[in-house]
């Protein structure tokens, strides 16, 4: 009887130490994985914007903005500390190859303010991103880590919304010019 009451006992007092040392070992053990899923989205949106260089190279302006718009990186990085300064490289490259088809446009001065927006919104996104991996060791449910996510995804997609504005204006702009021409 008593051997019942102390197994009783003992048996929650072991699976919260077995639950205790397997969230311990787990969160050093996922974060190359995650690191892994982050550098394969990172390399798709890489491959977006590679097809949306050759579209410009041979002339389908259309489908190469619709690349470049698909080739923004907006996901969290939450693992891998060194590829937020990629992903900003990234987004300069696509900004810089946005600008130039904007300069190829007539009337192309009024579209500088949705690039400056755009531009605007990754510099915001790049300093949170930067402060969120600084509280990497902070705990999962920590108020300002929290915060940092939310902020995070509403950035995400008011940028989503600005390439997407951008992204339909050069458009638009390209359909006035072949009516010019």
């Amino acid at each position: 009887m008593s051997t019942v009451l102390v197994g009783l006992v003992l048996l929650p007092v072991a699976v919260a130490l077995v639950v205790g040392l397997v969230a311990l070992l787990a969160r050093p053990l996922v974060a190359p994985a995650v690191a892994s899923v982050e550098r394969g989205r990172f390399r798709r949106c890489l491959a977006h914007a590679a097809r949306g260089d050759a579209h410009l190279k041979a002339q389908q302006l259309p489908a190469a903005l619709s690349a470049f718009e698909v080739a923004f990186c907006l996901f969290t990085v939450r693992a891998d500390a060194r590829l937020p300064e990629l992903i900003t490289r990234h987004h300069t490259g696509l900004l810089s190859r946005l600008l130039s088809v904007a300069d190829d446009l007539p009337q192309h001065g009024v579209r500088l303010l949705a690039l400056a927006k755009v531009d605007r919104l990754l510099e915001r996104r790049r300093e949170m991103q930067r402060a969120y991996l600084q509280l990497q060791t902070r705990p999962l449910r920590d108020a300002r880590r929290l915060q940092l996510e939310r902020e995070l995804h509403h950035n995400a997609r008011d940028t989503r919304g600005a390439v997407r504005e951008l992204v339909a204006d050069l458009q638009l702009l390209s359909d006035r010019k072949v009516a010019y021409q």
